[in-house]
């Protein structure tokens, strides 16, 4: 690992791109969390998905130029690699290992060498705080069962609501993001914390069934068009599969709470 420190330009860069990274994860928070919601108006998810395509350019032109200066001692395929996890899910630019030092620009941290020190350190420092916006879930859940139909006859409720659940993903996924980097073996750390890597996951794959298969042919029912007994089961499926991943996360969510108070 090259020992020459980081120059201040190279400071400036990281600490945009990671301000960039997190505004990319706040933005996806929103279109995942309200792309879906039935109180979602046409311009606000328009709006959602313009402003993130707007944005992705910069990651994937910073990727390429990190390739280019990066340390040509060291061999390509893993930055590649790296580089193309970036262009796929931007976020993962707010950590990502400076490919001419290897080491990670982190807020409050400054340059640090990925590694158990640096796991470490975030692991004490986002200890009290997730506990924090796990504990979240439990009035969030208050709502979701116990006032549904205030909710659905309430705009601001039902964006508030949303905001809330928003806000729990985007502190799960920035942590997951950060400690993932700084481990000196990502996809161990992953599977190591499978339970922390579902969480995150189960809302992106909510959105997926809602937006991609299940609303078009929800649009197809309401124009009143005939469909396929084939379609209709596929559609139920596809509906339940929803339905279980928001179960399911919202089960993860207390099992992570448990597991963070012991």
């Amino acid at each position: 690992m090259s020992t020459a420190p980081p120059t201040g330009l190279a400071t400036l860069r990281a600490g945009t791109m990671f301000a960039l990274g997190f505004a990319f994860l706040v933005l996806a928070a929103g279109l995942i969390h309200r792309g879906i919601s039935g109180s979602v108006t046409h311009d606000e998810r328009q709006a959602l998905t313009t402003a993130l395509l707007a944005m992705w350019p910069a990651f994937v032109l910073e990727a390429a130029w990190g390739v280019l200066r990066r340390d040509r001692s060291k061999p390509l395929p893993p930055v590649l690699w790296r580089v193309l996890v970036v262009c796929v899910m931007p976020p993962w630019r707010m950590a990502l290992p400076d490919l001419r030092t290897g080491l990670i620009w982190v807020p409050r941290v400054g340059w640090h060498e990925p590694g158990k020190e640096l796991s470490e350190r975030l692991e004490h420092a986002f200890a009290g705080p997730m506990v924090l916006v796990a504990l979240m879930i439990l009035p969030v859940l208050g709502l979701e069962y116990l006032r549904a139909d205030e909710v659905r006859a309430t705009p601001w409720l039902a964006v508030a609501l949303d905001a809330s659940i928003a806000v729990i993903w985007v502190a799960f996924a920035a942590e997951f993001v950060l400690k993932a980097s700084a481990h000196p073996k990502p996809l161990r750390f992953a599977k190591e914390n499978w339970l922390d890597l579902a969480i995150v996951a189960l809302p992106v794959m909510e959105f997926a069934l809602s937006r991609w298969h299940a609303a078009p042919l929800a649009r197809l029912l309401r124009a009143g068009q005939a469909l396929s007994p084939e379609q209709l089961a596929r559609m139920e499926r596809l509906y339940r599969l929803r339905g279980v991943a928001t179960e399911g996360w919202h089960a993860l969510l207390l099992l992570n709470v448990v597991a963070r108070l012991l």
